[in-house]
């Protein structure tokens, strides 16, 4: 009927009883003979990307067997995939657009089965009948890794660059006598000791990314890739490819570390995709994840742009870093160890601030935070002829907004901090809770209509014990 779909009178194999079923003369013109005998890998799909046979070359490619192949759908992603190669199977095999709109088409995709990694060209030649697509014959030529040739070795300049890279992000250069910051550097270890996801939470430039970095090359992972991925900005489309596309297959994605940068920011049907991944416990060992956030995950919920869910998954560990306004104790520090670096830039040793530069960066509350002040010293490096930065050395704002009296710093009234009132309001909060309950951490979980482990989490934080709800 016009309705049903044309299904090809197509044997999955060369099998021995179709041979044992067929004459001898006869054998040798079926297709799924002259396809046996080949040493190219072959494969056969149907219109709904189905696998219909394979041959012998491509089980030996594969090693993968044709029982096990045939049936299966190729796809970028399989929902449920109990295994890691069958799923790369799957997503390898899966023919391009152009090949399911009837065209010829070739792509070369990689390969990588545990320390072996290797390229394979597949073309795909769509068969049509004057109906339309009936199938796809594809074709496998694998490019394998000459294991007889060792790796050329890494240029010495190259070995340098990426190791004093790496040297940037160490924990060593963590340093601070605020407790908060101390803190923070202390959740830091222990996410590099684990692979469950961390959250990180502060103001733009408060130095996020750096510290990701810092627990990326601290950790087990640190041999593996550091991909940061720009959540607002990003297409959701490229997104996609990044993370699920077909450049991304489960052995690819063990070798990354996916920092996401304000992951609010991204479509909620990514949301929960990722959310699925990290909860599976099959999915999360293929990468670790890292996130960032410069706005409060609480508003975010609260509007409707940042999945509840999500949010759980990304934050079995929250670390939070305070901005620099609230970091005057850590200022000459941070001042030294940044003209240290910007010296490297300009080949040229500078010393030091002049008192009335330094009375600046005082008064200045630096909004942009640490970033904004290793940029302003960057610049005041390149400006200067001498060894030491003047005041007239700083951008015009800069000075404009100390003069305005629209900055305020140490030697200034003290400014509020929004944080420390929403801190003390969060913990009066949980304690009138925890009372009214009567200790019960569900009972008060619920009053506050939050999920108990959140509770708990909080009340770790800000230090809140059971004896102070009595």
């Amino acid at each position: 009927m016009a309705g049903e779909e044309r299904k090809p009178e197509l044997v999955a194999s060369g099998s021995e009883e179709s041979a044992q079923t067929t004459p001898a003369g006869a054998q040798e013109f079926r297709w799924q003979a002259i396809f046996q005998k080949s040493t190219e890998a072959l494969f056969l799909l149907n219109r709904n990307r189905r696998i219909l046979f394979v041959n012998k070359a491509w089980e030996r490619l594969t090693g993968m067997s044709g029982t096990e192949a045939r049936g299966l759908v190729c796809a970028r992603r399989a929902p449920d995939p109990q295994d890691p190669w069958d799923l790369a199977v799957r997503a390898l095999c899966y023919p391009p657009p152009e090949a399911l709109k009837g065209n010829t088409s070739r792509v070369r995709r990689a390969v990588q089965r545990g320390e072996v990694r290797e390229r394979w060209n597949i073309e795909f030649f769509p068969l049509r009948d004057e109906a339309g697509l009936l199938c796809i014959l594809g074709r496998i030529q694998a490019e394998p890794r000459d294991e007889t040739r060792p790796d050329p070795p890494l240029p010495e300049k190259l070995i340098g660059l990426r190791e004093a890279r790496l040297g940037r992000y160490r924990f060593q250069h963590f340093v601070s006598k605020l407790p908060a910051v101390q803190r923070a550097l202390e959740q830091a270890r222990l996410a590099s000791a684990t692979s469950v996801p961390v959250l990180l939470v502060g103001e733009s430039g408060t130095g996020k990314e750096w510290l990701a970095r810092a627990i990326h090359n601290e950790s087990d992972f640190r041999d593996r890739a550091f991909v940061a991925l720009d959540c607002p900005r990003i297409p959701p489309a490229m997104f996609r490819e990044i993370i699920f596309g077909e450049h991304s297959t489960a052995p690819q994605r063990a070798s990354r570390t996916l920092y996401l940068r304000d992951p609010a920011f991204l479509p909620r049907e990514i949301q929960m995709q990722l959310c699925r991944e990290i909860a599976s416990p099959l999915e999360s060992a293929h990468y670790r994840v890292i996130a960032g956030t410069s706005t409060d995950p609480c508003i975010d919920i609260k509007v409707g742009r940042l999945l509840e869910s999500f949010h759980c998954a990304l934050s079995p560990l929250v670390i939070s870093l305070p901005p620099l306004r609230e970091r005057t104790v850590d200022l000459s520090e941070l001042v030294e160890r940044m003209l240290e670096r910007a010296s490297l830039l300009v080949e040229r040793r500078i010393s030091g601030l002049t008192p009335e530069a330094w009375e600046l960066v005082r008064a200045y509350a630096w909004p942009g935070n640490l970033n904004e002040l290793y940029v302003t010293l960057r610049g005041a490096c390149a400006r200067t002829s001498g060894d030491r930065i003047a005041s007239d050395h700083f951008p015009a704002p800069i000075k404009l907004a100390v003069r305005m009296g629209g900055a305020s710093g140490a030697d200034s009234e003290k400014p509020i901090s929004l944080d420390q009132v929403l801190e003390q309001a969060e913990r009066r909060m949980i304690v009138m809770a925890l009372r009214r309950a009567k200790g019960n951490k569900s009972k008060a979980a619920d009053l506050l209509s939050i999920w108990r482990p959140r509770l708990i989490r909080r009340m770790e934080a800000l230090g809140i014990t059971g004896s102070q709800a009595d």
